[in-house]
C-alpha cells in the first residue's frame, strides 16, 4: 500500500507588520498560488535571483545528484536563461538545526517532530513586507527512505521529485490539490513528479 505523506511550508514574517505600519498599503495582487502577507501580496524573492543554496554537511555525498536534477528543473524553464538557484557550498558545518542566519540552507535531519510522523520535508521561508530573504529545506530522513535513482523505488520517496516540491515553496509557492502538479499537497511513495506543470508554471511567471 502506498503510504501518502505531506510537506510543509512555514512562514516567519520579521518586521513586516512594523515596517508598512508607517508607509502606505502595498496593493492587492492575485495570488497565483503564492503565499501572500497581510497587504494580499505575492511573497516572493523579487529581483534578488539567483537564490544562493548551501548543502549541510549532514546531507549525503549520494544525495547530490538529485538537488542538482531540481535545481535544473526551475533554472532550464525560467528566468530567460537567468539561473533561479545556484549551489554556493556543499558538506557545509554548522548547527544541524536551521536558523535565521541568512543563509538559505538545507538540512538532512535524523530526527523529526514526532507530532508530524507523517511530514517528508518541511522549508521555512523568512520574509520581510513581500520580499523572501532566506529559505531553509528541512527533509525527513528519521521517517522516510529516499530513492535517488532514475526510476524511483515503489517503497521509498523519490528525492527528485521532493526536492522539486520543497523549491517551489523556497520560491513562495504554497500547496494546491491539482492533480500533476508539482506542489500537490501529497506525495506517495515510488510516485514521480519531478516536472513543472501547466498550472507550476503559470504561478511562477507571475513574479518570476
Amino acid at each position: 500500500m502506498k503510504f501518502k505523506a505531506t510537506a510543509w511550508l512555514v512562514l516567519i514574517a520579521t518586521g513586516a507588520l512594523l515596517m508598512q505600519a508607517c508607509s502606505r498599503p502595498l496593493e492587492p495582487q492575485a495570488s497565483c498560488n503564492f503565499v501572500q502577507n497581510p497587504d494580499m501580496q505575492r511573497v516572493a524573492w523579487k529581483n534578488k535571483l539567483p537564490i544562493r543554496l548551501y548543502l549541510h554537511s549532514s546531507v549525503p555525498v549520494e544525495a547530490y545528484p538529485a538537488f542538482d536534477q531540481a535545481i535544473q528543473e526551475f533554472n532550464s524553464k525560467l528566468g530567460n536563461g537567468q539561473e533561479i538557484f545556484r549551489i554556493i557550498a556543499r558538506g557545509v558545518s554548522g548547527d544541524p538545526n536551521p536558523v535565521k542566519d541568512g543563509f538559505s540552507t538545507i538540512y538532512w535531519m535524523k530526527t523529526w517532530d514526532p507530532n508530524r510522523p507523517n511530514e517528508q520535508a518541511r522549508t521555512t521561508i523568512y520574509w520581510m513586507g513581500n520580499e523572501i530573504f532566506e529559505a531553509d529545506m528541512r527533509i525527513n530522513a528519521a521517517g522516510f527512505r529516499y530513492s535517488y535513482v532514475e526510476k524511483p523505488n515503489p517503497t521509498e520517496v523519490d528525492l527528485v521529485s521532493l526536492v522539486v516540491h520543497e523549491l517551489g515553496h523556497a520560491l513562495g509557492l504554497a500547496h494546491n490539490a491539482t492533480t500533476g502538479s508539482v506542489m500537490n499537497f501529497s506525495l506517495s511513495e515510488g510516485t514521480e513528479r519531478r516536472v513543472l506543470g501547466g498550472v507550476d508554471m503559470a504561478s511562477l511567471k507571475c513574479e518570476y
